[in-house]
């Protein structure tokens, strides 16, 4: 698949902004803010509004459906389908889902990393480790067999919404499976795959080694990391996306995330430079080549940093190069004298200390830290100083800090995990609105 050229990508960039105007319902009421085809592109774009979640509830079902298609044809011969998107209780959307473009994005998005376009095909097994909320059949309270489990090349091994309730049967009823079904790539949320590796590797399991695995549905802790890798042996390559945006970003070999120009334009809002801008910023994507669903300018809700060392030694260089994903905006907390502090921020913190298998700080008044932490057996009485002291490196003397060892982190109801959990409202839109 060849990579689109600059004019390719501003033909795309032009064509979805003028369907969804003309074309999209839910688009009408921004045609007063474009200051329409005589002025450059980007300032089209950057003059509209951005597409929130709470936008796309507002207008489901077809409020962002082309005017063209028939949304009752397409659910019945199968070309879309309704899909509830894996946020948590607040950020979960139903959107019309166009399976076939989803595949497209995601192979175009393997071109951006040399190990998967080695080993990927579109054919290739693949098993999936993640909340069984997010992929797959679904949750059901009662087990499902491996057949019922294998839909098409994925093969889902998991089966509980934590994974802090499996048992040793239930890992070893995994490691079997994967082991049946010798997938070539393994997908999986880096929450779920890391207390899989640190279960089955401390029972003494042996198991088959796939060649790439793709880290995808949270943020990848390099704590979460760094236990993984104790099992496997394959490179671990971090693809971000949504299930709104599909494919948006693919890790490339030298370790730096590329922008999957083909089905997607990125338009970065930097941060305020006393928040970490203007490397530091959010996302509005617009995605491209869907023709049923029109999303523009839609805020994916994450931090990224984007590469400062040009050009990348993968070699490619079109579109955004990000040096990382920071993790959810929402996520972020303020120090006492309103430093922004990311997911990254505090995970790179804690990752120096090697007793620590995972961790979720909450917030339960302004200047209150709780940090709940997974604990090696083996840490030493002092680990949860450690992180206090940690965590007191980044937000300063004048916050209350309370380390504790827990048996499990708090998942929201997909099963996901978030990093920080604050029981008062935050405005993070400070971090790139100018104010007066």
């Amino acid at each position: 698949m060849l990579t689109p050229t600059a004019s390719d990508f501003q033909r795309l960039s032009l064509q979805t902004l003028e369907t969804a105007l003309e074309q999209v319902p839910g688009y009408a009421a921004w045609r007063r803010y474009d200051p329409g085809p005589e002025a450059p592109l980007d300032q089209r774009y950057a003059a509209l509004p951005v597409l929130t979640k709470k936008t796309l509830r507002d207008h489901f079902p077809a409020g962002f459906v082309h005017r063209g298609r028939n949304l009752s044809d397409g659910l019945s011969t199968g070309a879309v389908e309704f899909a509830q998107t894996s946020g948590c209780t607040d950020d979960r959307v139903t959107l019309v889902f166009h399976p076939a473009w989803w595949e497209a994005s995601e192979r175009a998005a393997w071109q951006l990393n040399s190990h998967a376009c080695r080993i990927t095909s579109g054919s290739h097994p693949e098993a999936v480790l993640a909340s069984p909320r997010c992929v797959g059949p679904g949750y059901r309270a009662e087990p499902l067999t491996m057949a019922e489990r294998t839909i098409g090349r994925h093969l889902y091994l998991n089966q509980r919404i934590n994974p802090s309730t499996w048992t040793t049967d239930e890992v070893r009823r995994m490691a079997e499976e994967f082991n049946r079904y010798q997938p070539p790539v393994l997908e999986a949320d880096p929450a779920y795959l890391a207390p899989f590796a640190r279960m089955a590797g401390g029972m003494g399991l042996a198991l088959h080694q796939p060649q790439l695995i793709f880290l995808t549905y949270s943020y990848p802790s390099r704590i979460y990391q760094r236990q993984i890798r104790r099992l496997f042996t394959a490179p671990l390559v971090s693809s971000y996306g949504s299930t709104e945006t599909g494919h948006v970003f693919m890790e490339c070999e030298a370790g730096r995330l590329h922008q999957n120009n083909e089905y997607c334009r990125v338009d970065f809002q930097p941060w305020l430079p006393r928040f970490g801008g203007p490397d530091r910023g959010r996302m509005l994507v617009t995605v491209f080549r869907n023709p049923w669903f029109v999303a523009l300018r839609f805020d994916i809700g994450d931090v990224a940093r984007l590469d400062g060392h040009a050009p990348c030694p993968c070699g490619r260089s079109q579109g955004l190069t990000l040096a990382a994903i920071e993790g959810r905006i929402k996520d972020v907390t303020f120090t006492p004298d309103g430093r922004a502090i990311t997911v990254n921020d505090i995970d790179s913190s804690l990752a120096g200390i090697d007793a620590v298998n995972g961790w979720q700080l909450e917030l339960p008044e302004p200047g209150w830290l709780r940090l709940r932490l997974l604990l090696d057996p083996t840490a030493a009485a002092n680990a949860c100083q450690q992180c206090s002291e940690r965590l007191r490196s980044l937000y300063g003397p004048r916050v209350r800090i309370e380390s504790m060892p827990v048996d499990s982190l708090v998942h929201e109801p997909s099963g996901k995990f978030r990093f920080v959990r604050s029981a008062f409202a935050v405005d993070h839109s400070r971090l790139w609105r100018i104010t007066p």
